[in-house]
């Protein structure tokens, strides 16, 4: 059996085992790729062999075939990425060992945009850390890291002529460590200071930037405006209506105090944050966030209320139109493609250009399905099937398995991007929790946004999934124990039961599936 995640589009085994190990040269096209793949090679005393790489204009981009003869390997691809996938592919078929049955292999992936989002601004999540995931996602060909870096609760990178952002924009006071109780703002509270040097240093970013890019992985920053703001407001009350100041917030939700789009000072602020940005980020997209903006000091704000009348401005939801597109307009000098989440859609006007990020589905809507009729470009994240911060059994893995355009009723994929799973961390503390929350859903988000649709079978990918279990530890990637990635977690007979019952145990302990998961062993 050729069990490989994501799943190809046609695999034979033939007669006979390859070798592939450090005693294994590469040779011919795409030498650029050698130093960064040589080390991921078993260290073993397998016979010499050659993988000759062959450029192969003919070959989807990102995709690749590879033959095998007289012990050697042929690697066919128009592309560096395609070129380094198909070692990926090899390395999943040794299973962290020195050999594999000899295959003929065709493969390239269903999406250009095969994307995970890591939370670091709720917990700081270290360089080393981050450079595992991306370890991770490279050996699943998923090519995009999503760095949300801001929040209401913590600003975690550098913006030198702005140093308050990390000098008191990174700390809060406290942590809310479960959900019950929010509304009487009385949910469990760790009051132990969080933050401070919690921050990427604009060094640091580089470094992870290129070491993303060795890996054929691009790196997409998001600064949350004009909510999600209150870090930023904290350092400096001016950009918010009222002026007044206030602090970090150690609350979780979405919150009231955020940018006055009515003054000019929040465009200087944050074109000044793009230009020092944009010297670290290559890649030529950028996420403005753009999400759960309340707009009730809006609605009170005479800067905002003047700048409505200014512009003849429907309302407030076109004011927020108004600063989406004065940030694209900037981010395009920069040559940058802007994204959001999907809330930027609903004021009127928005840039044709701008990149939706579809995750929440609005009641009586169908307004991300008219963006792409009239040929905009989206990204699909719907967070019922892909988010993973919450447990599975809420949110299963055979779910976020199924999850594709279809899934949101998308009849032609033309103008989707791809797939993006994001990881929220509010509740996420350490590494034992983000990792089994991660990992399984991560392979399974790598073969929903490769793999096409009709190649796809739960019950296939699952026995994948655990053939490969060891191969995955072994990359530090540990997966879920089987009965907690099914959701079998909570006492109910039926479906509807058990997610009602893992929501409840998720409101009081958000780390309940962890205990059950050292219960077991």
């Amino acid at each position: 059996m050729i069990h490989l995640i994501p799943r190809p589009i046609s695999a034979t085994l033939l007669n006979g085992t390859v070798f592939f190990s450090k005693n294994t040269t590469f040779t011919g096209a795409f030498a650029e790729i050698y130093s960064v793949l040589t080390p991921m090679l078993a260290n073993t005393s397998a016979p010499q062999n050659t993988l000759t790489f062959v450029q192969d204009d003919s070959v989807t981009k990102e995709g690749y075939r590879i033959t095998c003869e007289g012990g050697d390997i042929s690697v066919f691809a128009a592309d560096p990425a395609g070129a380094f996938y198909a070692v990926m592919t090899l390395l999943q078929l040794c299973k962290g060992g020195d050999s594999f049955e000899a295959v003929s292999l065709e493969d390239a992936p269903r999406y250009h945009h095969r994307g995970f989002m890591l939370d670091c601004a709720r917990h700081f999540w270290t360089v080393d850390k981050i450079k595992q995931i991306l370890d991770v996602m490279a050996r699943l060909k998923m090519n995009i890291f999503h760095w949300h870096l801001t929040e209401d609760q913590g600003w975690r990178i550098e913006i030198k002529k702005y140093p308050l952002l990390t000098e008191k924009g990174s700390i809060r006071k406290s942590t809310a460590t479960a959900i019950t109780g929010y509304e009487e703002h009385q949910e469990p509270r760790d009051f132990t200071e969080y933050g401070r040097g919690l921050f990427y240093t604009q060094e640091q970013v580089r470094d992870v930037v290129a070491y993303a890019k060795e890996r054929q992985i691009d790196i997409i920053p998001e600064i949350d405006m004009p909510g999600h703001f209150v870090a930023a407001i904290a350092c400096y009350p001016e950009l918010s209506c009222t002026g007044e100041p206030t602090e970090v917030s150690d609350r979780w939700g979405v919150l009231d105090n955020i940018a006055c789009c009515g003054k000019e000072n929040i465009y200087r602020f944050v074109k000044n944050i793009i230009d020092e940005l944009c010297e670290l980020f290559p890649y030529p997209y950028f996420h403005i966030g753009g999400d759960e903006v309340p707009k009730g000091h809006w609605e009170k704000c005479p800067a905002c209320q003047a700048k409505i009348r200014e512009l003849g401005l429907k309302d407030e939801n076109a004011l927020q139109s108004y600063f989406n597109n004065e940030i694209s307009a900037y981010l395009k000098s920069k040559g940058k493609h802007t994204v959001g989440w999907n809330e930027i859609l609903e004021g009127d006007n928005l840039d044709p250009a701008i990149i939706p990020q579809w995750w929440i589905l609005m009641k009586d809507s169908n307004r991300e399905l008219e963006w792409l009729e009239k040929g905009g470009k989206l990204i699909i994240s719907q967070t019922d099937y892909v988010y993973m911060d919450h447990p599975y059994a809420v949110r299963p893995l055979s779910k976020t398995y199924g999850f594709g355009p279809e899934t949101m009723g998308i009849q032609d994929d033309t103008n989707v991007l791809g797939i993006e799973a994001p990881q929220w961390t509010e509740y996420i503390r350490d590494e034992e929790k983000l990792d089994m929350n991660t990992f399984a859903r991560l392979i399974a988000i790598a073969e929903c946004g490769w793999t096409a649709e009709a190649n796809k079978d739960y019950a296939d990918f699952e026995n994948r999934l655990e053939s490969l279990r060891d191969y995955f530890a072994g990359i530090r990637a540990p997966i879920a124990p089987q009965n907690i990635y099914r959701g079998e977690t909570s006492q109910g007979d039926t479906p509807e039961a058990k997610v009602e019952n893992g929501w409840a145990l998720w409101r009081d302990d958000p780390y309940f599936e962890v205990k059950l998961m050292h219960q077991s062993k």
